[in-house]
């Protein structure tokens, strides 16, 4: 009886650590952290069927995990992830100057003073929290850095 509180305090604390880490954590932190922790538990699941004696149904969990651990790095090709270590690459700024001045309705004699104003008139109408969408606001932030050459 003492020993299951003691051990369900510990795992409380525990959780409440990882919950506090999770709130915490970036986006990519987080995302990479879950990936682990799904790759751990097929991993963990294959070792508890192949131990009971149901060898072959440890054959699919684990498997997958010791694909995602080690197939990915030792069949990867050289040069096939993105520059970002992703396996996608990074989407390249398909933007003009032209089409940044479009998308502001500027003329390209406009100033650093003018290019700003609009930005932050048009982000006034457009932003998400504003009723607009992200779409728009991706958008309206990509023309202006490139503008200002930022």
């Amino acid at each position: 009886m003492l020993v299951s509180l003691i051990i369900g305090i510990f795992l409380a604390g525990l959780l409440m650590v990882l919950l506090n880490w999770w709130a915490c954590a970036d986006v990519s932190a987080a995302r990479k952290a879950l990936f682990w922790a799904i790759v751990a538990l097929c991993g963990l699941f294959g070792l508890i069927l192949f131990a009971t004696g149901k060898g072959f149904a440890a054959i699919l969990p684990a498997g997958f995990a010791a694909w995602r651990m080690f197939g990915t790095r030792l069949g990867a090709k050289p040069g096939a992830t993105g520059q970002s270590g992703n396996r996608w690459p990074q989407r390249q700024s398909g933007m003009s100057r032209s089409e940044a001045l479009e998308v502001l309705g500027l003329d390209a004699s406009a100033s650093e003073d003018q290019i700003n104003a609009t930005y932050r008139k048009l982000m006034a109408k457009y932003h998400p929290d504003k009723g607009g969408n992200d779409w728009m606001a991706a958008k309206l932030n990509e023309a202006r850095k490139i503008l200002l050459n930022k």
